[in-house]
Formats: C-alpha cells, structure tokens, sequence
C-alpha cells in the first residue's frame, strides 16, 4: 500500500487548489529531483488554512526540509505579524531553506534553528498557538508531550506522515530499519487519541494526518452522553 488516497481522487483535488506562487513550485521540482520529502500541496493549503482559520501568531516547525511546509503557514501567519521557529537538522536542507526564505522575502521573520530536535525541543518556550510535527517518524511519540506542553490551551498540534506510506496501515514493511518507526508511529497514534490534553483527529490526506487541538480547562471534562 503506497497510495493512502487514490490517485485520481488526489488529482482531482489538486487541480482545484488556488494557483501557488510559483516558488512553490520550484521547490517542488527540486524535492522531486533531490528525493527531499515534503508535504503535499494539499496538506500545505491545509496547514496553511488551518494557521489561517485559528489566526495562528506565534508557530512551531519541527522538521523543515527545505521550507516548504514552513512557507505555506507564512502565508497564513506573516500577515498578522506573527512569527515561526523552524527545527533542522540536515545542513544541506538547511541552507536549501534560507535560500528560498530570503527568495521569497521573509528571511527575517523566520527563525530557523540548526539542530537536532531532540534536544532543540525542550530548550523552546510556548506556549504556541500551531505547532507541526514532521520530523523522524520513531520520535513522534517521544516529542508528543512536550508539543502539548507547548501548545497553548485551543492551540493546534498536527502530525505528518503518520501512515509511513501505508506500511502503518498495511503492515508491510519495505525495510527492516522501518520496523521501529512503524511501531512507534502506531503507539503515537494510539497515544495521541487516548491522550488526555488534547482532542485529535485523523485523516487520510497526504500520507495520513492527525490534528489535535490542546483543550482548555473547561473542556478537558468529559461530555455528558446524550
């Protein structure tokens, strides 16, 4: 299983997005041509209009490769004079990402970390109002409750590529070094349901997406049953 939506369906719903600036598609071209993963312009419009509907100011990247997911929440968040912190660990993307934060004119409202995010992590302070999660998959669950921690009460938490091109799922895995990450991207999804400060969903976009919203004080009571 490598296809999470089929492909005619995702086609579809690609031709319908807005036009993308065109940057946007040149660093399309070079993740296809350097095998750099990145989301999908349809999960970029969803973070970014998910950043937009919450009126997202203060935002947490984990993972940026070479600042595509970064960009789409810009366009949601810079506006409102809000402001991002990126996390990367990879030099190369690193510097790939500088390149097009300066292209595209926004080098200095993006704060953009070298590092490992293990520890890089718990050396941020919250609380953020978005936070995304797209680094290594076999940390997912370690990150988990710090992120909540982060997140303000309301704030948004969204995971990415939480089906591991469908090896989550299926149970084929491709290499035997995907065991672990399989696992424990399931026991994050088993986690992030069942967890306590935060209401999730998931949703089979891209390869597979969970959003948790950080409940306040109010709502971290459980419902009564109609």
């Amino acid at each position: 299983m490598t296809n999470i939506v089929q492909e005619e369906v995702q086609q579809y719903i690609r031709e319908l997005l807005p036009p993308r600036d065109e940057l946007f598609y040149e660093m399309e071209q070079e993740a296809r041509e350097k095998m750099i993963p990145i989301v999908e312009p349809e999960v970029g419009h969803l973070l970014y209009w998910l950043a937009a509907t919450k009126k997202s100011r203060r935002v947490l990247e984990i993972g940026t490769a070479i600042g595509y997911s970064t960009l789409w929440i810009a366009k949601a968040v810079l506006p409102l004079e809000g402001e991002i912190t990126t996390l990367e660990i990879n030099a190369p993307r690193a510097e790939a990402a500088c390149r097009y934060f300066k292209k595209a004119g926004v080098e200095e409202k993006i704060k953009l970390v070298f590092g490992d995010a293990r520890e890089l992590l718990y050396e941020q302070t919250g609380p953020f109002d978005f936070i995304f999660l797209d680094a290594a998959k076999g940390k997912y669950v370690e990150f988990l409750d710090k992120c909540v921690d982060l997140l303000q009460p309301g704030g948004i938490l969204v995971a990415e590529d939480v089906f591991m091109r469908g090896m989550v799922i299926s149970g084929e895995i491709d290499k035997r070094r995907n065991k672990t990450a399989v696992a424990r991207l399931r026991s994050y999804l088993e986690q992030v349901m069942e967890h306590k400060s935060i209401e999730t969903i998931i949703l089979p976009v891209g390869d597979g997406i969970t959003i948790s919203t950080k409940k306040d004080d109010l709502s971290s009571m459980s419902p009564p049953l109609l």
